[in-house]
């Protein structure tokens, strides 16, 4: 199987690592199917997409839900063909103490992260398989779910759980041809979710218990484009090569901050350079 003519299914993909991974396979010539809940944002995502000179349907889609999951891939069959990709892109996150958290709140995490991402791929699987095509399952984890990160509680467990099923599903579509990746992601801005809880201000009381726990110890981070590449260069290794991927951010050239005040003057230096 060659890349050139392939279907590519992205959640999550209205904003932030999803839109700019759009982008990246259709540069790469790929048909692309996006979805999430905001279809205004769908439609700005379609816009760049035809920029970059590919085809692009945008389409509303819940993940946690089986129906709307079921809705996306049929319109992305008809429209397009086999979807012959599936990244697990789509997250919902708040930072916190557990105990801070409502019922709904939990439910939404893990809805979106863990059950979602196995909707998506079980849809994925059952239209490779019919179709007798060789694919890709990628799904985006993050490092909170490897390392105890608190504050971050339900996310956390929702990525550690994605990759115990990517490990298990692995073994279970041996012989298929379909390929199951993950892509472990370290502290990247750009994110929706990380740029709403800066609004919210609990970034900022979050940040400081991260880094006095020796969480965060330097100012690196990734931006969308970064991971994006991380996601392409996955999928698009040679048939018959898996690997799974830890992209986190290299410490700047320089002294680690010692002191809380002086993380957070470097986090601005960095993120609004002069």
């Amino acid at each position: 199987m060659t890349d050139k003519g392939r279907v590519v299914a992205i959640s999550g993909a209205g904003t932030g690592i999803g839109q700019v991974t759009a982008v990246s396979f259709a540069e790469l010539g790929w048909d692309v199917v996006v979805g999430g809940r905001r279809t205004d944002k769908l439609e700005e995502t379609r816009a760049l997409v035809e920029q970059a000179g590919g085809r692009c349907l945008p389409h509303a889609l819940d993940v946690s839900d089986g129906e709307s999951v079921e809705h996306f891939f049929a319109a992305a069959e008809a429209e397009l063909g086999t979807v012959t990709a599936v990244i697990n892109n789509a997250a919902t996150a708040r930072y916190g103490p557990l105990e801070d958290f409502s019922p709904a709140e939990i439910e939404l995490e893990v809805a979106t992260k863990l059950i979602g991402s196995l909707l998506m791929a079980r849809r994925g699987i059952i239209g490779m398989r019919g179709a007798e095509v060789e694919g890709d399952i990628l799904f985006i984890t993050s490092a909170s779910g490897a390392t105890p990160w608190p504050y971050h509680l339900p996310y956390a467990s929702s990525n550690a759980g994605i990759e115990h099923a990517a490990r298990t599903l692995r073994v279970e579509l041996e012989g298929s041809g379909i390929r199951v990746s993950t892509l472990r992601c370290g502290e990247t801005v750009g994110t929706d979710f990380s740029t709403r809880e800066l609004e919210t201000g609990r970034m900022s009381a979050v940040h400081e218990k991260w880094f006095d726990k020796g969480i965060m110890r330097h100012v690196g981070v990734m931006t969308p484009d970064v991971v994006a590449t991380a996601i392409t260069t996955a999928v698009t290794l040679p048939r018959g090569v898996q690997y799974d991927l830890v992209v986190q951010p290299l410490a700047p050239v320089g002294p680690l901050p010692t002191t809380y005040e002086e993380y957070i003057t470097a986090l601005m230096a960095s993120l609004m350079p002069s």
